[in-house]
């Protein structure tokens, strides 16, 4: 089916969109893949070792936030899938609409402006979220069940500024497919967690970071209970290529392996498979991870919202058209348990980090410790004596 169409796949180095490139090469798809740096082995080495590269693959130099960057990669394109998004879930106050907003919608524009001066681009995929579509698993009230009819209601540009940016860029990606006239057909495909194995050694996948802290002991000894909604990175991929080729796919496509997976679910899989790592032992309390979580990069508020609230998702559509049907995805367990073989594979995986959780507990002991030494100094500098 693939012969001799050509896709552009933006953010072609990317965790999701590694998977998405080979599928395509498989396929037979001549690929146009954008990244910052094509001469840079260490971001397309794996991307040039894939199976057809050498006579389908191409290499664009784009970046997401330069004007007309992606003009000459999707000229001549019939497809073109959007995969390149900022991603900072906790960026410093004052500077959401720099760092998140601005970045996440501009660069959406940009690559639909490319789309619009093609004029060969038949259907366009994005790479979307459930971010886009809640915060909070009880937002809508305890028991909602979320449908692409739902769009967040709890993100701001202050509070949740990464849900509220893909939630901009989602719905200005539709503005401008609208605009354009029926020129090209919009897909976004709006995927809970990915995880699942890399294709390198990049650390730009949230997940791959999250299952590098669960094996290496930075998380140790508890993890949060926070619900992830789970779908592998391979699901993702093949959704964004079904709704490429099913011309009759249109819209938003929630995709969901299993809605109430929670973290510690994860936890309990990297424990069973590999003994010997610094796995956390257990669920950590909710003062605790409130406590602590920001030092793991989870702002308090969103601890908040998705401790323990596993989302009830409808994906009963992207079953229907794009053949992700319940008992098509990768199971969890088999997508954590092969995630964690890869990062070993690849030696990701340090032998031991220090816990930050154990190290923050043993500095505030510490400090409180030369506060009262010093307390007890200053006193007796006083005259004043203390007995214990």
């Amino acid at each position: 089916m693939g012969a001799g169409v050509r896709v552009c796949v933006t953010g072609g180095t990317g965790y999701v969109a590694g998977h998405i490139v080979q599928r395509l090469l498989e396929k037979g798809y001549i690929v146009h893949a954008t990244c910052r740096d094509p001469s840079s082995m260490k971001a397309v080495g794996h991307l040039l070792r894939m199976r057809n590269a050498s006579e389908l693959l191409r290499l664009f130099p784009a970046d997401l936030l330069t004007p007309g960057a992606f003009h000459e990669a999707v000229a001549g394109c019939t497809y073109v899938i959007h995969t390149a998004s900022p991603y900072v879930i906790d960026c410093q106050p004052g500077q959401e609409e720099e760092e998140l907003i601005k970045p996440a919608v501009f660069g959406t524009e940009n690559v639909l402006n490319a789309v619009n001066a093609a004029g060969t681009v038949q259907r366009v995929v994005i790479t979307a979220s459930t971010a886009s579509v809640f915060t909070d698993a009880f937002e809508r009230g305890e028991g909602h069940v979320f449908s692409e009819a739902d769009w967040n209601v709890s993100a701001t540009p202050t509070k949740f500024p990464y849900f509220y940016s893909k939630k901009l860029a989602e719905q200005r990606a539709y503005e401008m497919c609208k605009e354009a006239g029926g020129r090209w057909a919009l897909c976004s495909i709006n995927p809970g967690a990915i995880w699942g194995p890399p294709l390198s050694s990049r650390l730009d996948g949230e997940s791959v970071n999250q299952c590098l802290d669960l094996l290496s002991g930075v998380m140790w000894p508890f993890v949060a209970n926070i619900a992830c909604g789970m779908v592998d990175v391979r699901d993702v991929a093949r959704a964004h290529v079904a709704a490429m080729e099913n011309p009759a796919a249109s819209g938003r496509y929630l995709i969901n392996a299993r809605s109430g997976y929670l973290l510690v679910d994860a936890m309990r899989v990297l424990r069973r498979e590999y003994p010997k790592q610094w796995v956390p032992i257990c669920a950590g309390p909710k003062f605790g991870v409130m406590l602590f979580g920001p030092l793991l990069g989870l702002p308090r508020d969103l601890c908040s919202a998705m401790l323990g609230r596993c989302p009830v998702i409808d994906a009963s559509k992207a079953a229907k058209d794009l053949g992700m049907t319940p008992e098509s995805y990768i199971l969890p367990e088999s997508t954590i348990s092969e995630m964690g073989a890869a990062l070993m594979a690849k030696g990701m995986v340090p032998s031991f980090r220090l816990p930050i959780i154990p190290l923050a507990v043993v500095s505030a002991v510490l400090l409180l410790a030369l506060v009262a030494v010093g307390l007890g100094l200053g006193l007796t500098a006083l005259g004043v004596s203390l007995s214990f």
